[in-house]
């Protein structure tokens, strides 16, 4: 207990200086670590443990051994790093690149310097990954399959015709109207084309107003589930995927873009279960994570078990019991 005194003792210190360095750093429960000389006034080795075991040490003991036992499950490989620049690219681009103000900021929030942030954002992404395979352990293959079922498609490959509707907030009402019936009127037109059976590629070299694709005849690209949702809506990629290959939709699709009339091009084969396992365990983890705040909790919880997590203290003992029960029973804010 006097050895931990110390290291508490330590970790005080350091607030005002870079470390315990004086050779006189009191060991010893009795000794005294500050005194007023005046009134023999002192606060001891032990004194200061107490007060630092009752207000921090659950604290402190959780975070070293949550770092010793991540930093043995999961190695600071390549892709952590690459987490880690980008994390700094986005907190420094928050403070103009200006390092002297990220800096003064991260001291502000209690970080003594940049080093000691990256830990904890290294930490913090190790976290992740334990509560996601802490998750996907609990994983079901009935869970998986459903997802596959419902959520796995071969890529499909797209074409569009955009028209545009040029309308603006400081347009008169009788303005609107005109520039939905111009926009209408090309709709028509275009699908009169279309129902005649010219080709979808001509018409859309003709008529579309996405210069970005017009002269390669429409041609967005290929696509799994839940890019087109991303780049147009939920709408425009419903439409796509139940459309049968060399058909286009029968009336169009809004986006913030304008309106779309969408050709199926391609569609690949749906692929194989064991192909896309590892896929779908990342998908139902993230919304795992995602729906249930508790979980990072747990999964650290769980780790500590495994590595026989054992209190030689009662008093650490029940502050990290009642510590359990808050993290994982208190209500989310």
């Amino acid at each position: 207990m006097k050895k931990f005194g110390k290291i508490m003792t330590c970790m005080v210190l350091a607030l005002a200086i870079t470390g315990c360095k004086n050779k006189t750093t009191p060991s010893n429960g009795n000794d005294s670590v500050v005194s007023l000389t005046k009134d023999n006034f002192q606060v001891t080795v032990d004194d200061l443990y107490q007060t630092l075991k009752e207000k921090y040490a659950t604290n402190y003991i959780i975070q070293e051994i949550d770092n010793y036992i991540l930093d043995k499950e999961y190695k600071t490989d390549e892709e952590a790093n690459d987490y880690l620049e980008n994390q700094l690219k986005i907190y420094q681009m928050m403070y103009g690149n200006d390092e002297q103000q990220l800096l003064t900021a991260l001291q502000n929030s209690g970080y003594r310097d940049l080093d000691e942030f990256k830990n904890t954002i290294i930490t913090n992404y190790k976290r992740t990954a334990a509560s996601k395979d802490y998750v996907k352990k609990n994983i079901s293959e009935e869970d998986i399959n459903k997802y596959y079922e419902n959520n796995i498609y071969g890529e499909i490959t797209v074409s569009h015709i955009l028209v545009k509707l040029d309308s603006t907030e400081t347009m008169t009402d009788d303005e609107k109207k005109e520039a939905e019936k111009k926009a209408t009127d090309k709709i028509k037109e275009i699908y009169e084309k279309l129902d005649s059976g010219t080709a979808f590629a001509d018409v859309a070299k003709e008529y579309s107003e996405d210069t970005a694709t017009k002269d390669d005849g429409g041609k967005i690209g290929t696509f799994t589930k839940g890019q087109m949702t991303t780049k147009f809506n939920k709408e425009f990629e419903d439409a796509a995927m139940n459309l049968e290959v060399g058909k286009y939709t029968k009336k169009t699709i809004t986006s913030s873009y304008g309106y779309h009339i969408i050709y199926k091009d391609e569609q690949k084969e749906k692929p194989k279960l064991d192909e896309v396992k590892d896929t779908i365990l990342d998908a139902l983890a993230d919304e795992a994570l995602e729906s249930d705040t508790k979980t990072e909790y747990k999964a650290m919880i769980k780790l500590r078990e495994d590595y026989g997590l054992t209190f030689n203290d009662d008093t650490l003992k029940q502050q990290y019991d009642n510590a359990v029960n808050n993290w994982l029973y208190s209500k989310d804010e």
